[in-house]
């Protein structure tokens, strides 16, 4: 039987790979992102079965796309992926470019998540893609921080408000990954610790062997994410604070 799964964020890194992982294992996808160049560029690489949508969705009009989508039939599998980070203190950074941030990491995450279970049946799930600095406060990259504390938050109480009817919902942590994120958030690649890295393709991985697993609300990539997104446990948070304003 057919499975059909919607990626946001599928022209480029981790989004891109859960589209051609995903279409590896049988799924019909549907890419939804802004650069069409890239989203054809993949349909050809995965084959003329599946489709894309080219939509912003840090907008109203972007979003309302992608849940017509959703509203017109049914999914086995949505992955939010999409987000956009910036980089920089608060107050130095535009509050249009702040604000669009969040529309798009956590508006748009609830919106598609919305249609989705509003459709969902036993055996579906969503895939919220959360980050491991979610757990902590990180100075200089605060409000991406906040965005993703509330998509981990969210999408546990999803996955308790889900599971009596068969669907699983799982927020799933990266932590550094090598992609474009960094330098599209304003920052520079030379200031990530390299050693920290993980490929795109590992990422995914760890993804879908959570996926299949189906055991946990969260899940991190990784054993070093996960100590790193509990350290905040185990500091006072003053110092742990002090501690990732030096580091950035």
């Amino acid at each position: 039987m057919e499975k059909k799964a919607l990626v946001t964020g599928a022209s480029e890194g981790i989004g891109n790979v859960f589209a051609k992982k995903l279409s590896e294992k049988g799924y019909t996808i549907t890419g939804v992102a802004r650069n069409e160049s890239n989203l054809k560029k993949l349909i050809e690489d995965i084959g003329k079965n599946h489709g894309y949508i080219v939509a912003d969705l840090s907008t109203d009009a972007g979003q309302l796309k992608a849940v017509e989508e959703l509203d017109k039939g049914h999914y086995d599998l949505l992955v939010n992926n999409a987000g956009v980070g910036v980089v920089g203190a608060f107050i130095d950074a535009p509050i249009e470019k702040q604000l669009a941030m969040i529309r798009l990491n956590c508006e748009a995450v609830v919106r598609l998540a919305h249609a989705f279970l509003a459709k969902a049946k036993s055996g579906d799930a969503l895939i919220n893609i959360s980050s491991t600095i979610g757990f902590t406060p990180m100075p200089s990259i605060g409000l991406y921080c906040a965005t993703k504390a509330l998509v981990s938050s969210f999408s546990e109480s999803l996955w308790f408000e889900q599971k009596s009817k068969g669907v699983f919902v799982m927020g799933f942590c990266p932590g550094i990954t090598s992609t474009n994120f960094q330098v599209n958030a304003g920052g520079k690649t030379e200031d990530l610790p390299k050693n920290m890295a993980q490929t795109p393709e590992k990422v995914v991985d760890n993804a879908l062997k959570a996926l299949a697993a189906r055991k946990r609300p969260t899940e991190f990539s990784g054993m070093n994410n996960w100590m790193f997104a509990n350290m905040s446990r185990l500091m006072p948070r003053k110092m742990f604070v002090n501690m990732l304003g030096k580091m950035m």
